[in-house]
């Protein structure tokens, strides 16, 4: 029998249930400390953004690029209050550390990085 994998969501929303989890406190900091903002075009992109870390984490460097840019594109299509999520899902994909070398690589302006 097969395990499902964990999405994104269920493992967001249990890093929102952990007080001392980086995901809930950075996010209660930003004042978005829950899904509930999410519309049905957040979390098409918040799936595709998941898919781009994933490759980064296990790609060359071609790929890695291809996730950055891809990444890059994506975040206008999320509401400005929900792209803290896209930084936490870096975890998931990754670990904690990640978050602060990878997020200000997908920030407007940073074509060519990474």
């Amino acid at each position: 029998m097969t395990m499902a994998r964990e999405t994104w969501e269920k493992w967001l929303r249990a890093c929102l249930r952990d007080p001392s989890n980086p995901a809930r406190i950075a996010l209660f900091r930003d004042g978005s400390p829950t899904l509930g903002a999410l519309t049905g075009q957040d979390k098409r992109a918040l799936d595709a953004i998941s898919a781009c870390w994933e490759l980064y984490s296990s790609s060359d460097e071609a790929g890695e690029r291809a996730g950055l840019e891809a990444i890059r594109s994506l975040l206008p299509a999320l509401q400005p209050q929900c792209r803290p999520f896209a930084r936490e899902l870096i975890a998931f994909a990754l670990d904690w550390p990640d978050r602060a070398r990878l997020w200000p690589l997908v920030q407007p302006g940073k074509e060519g990085s990474g």
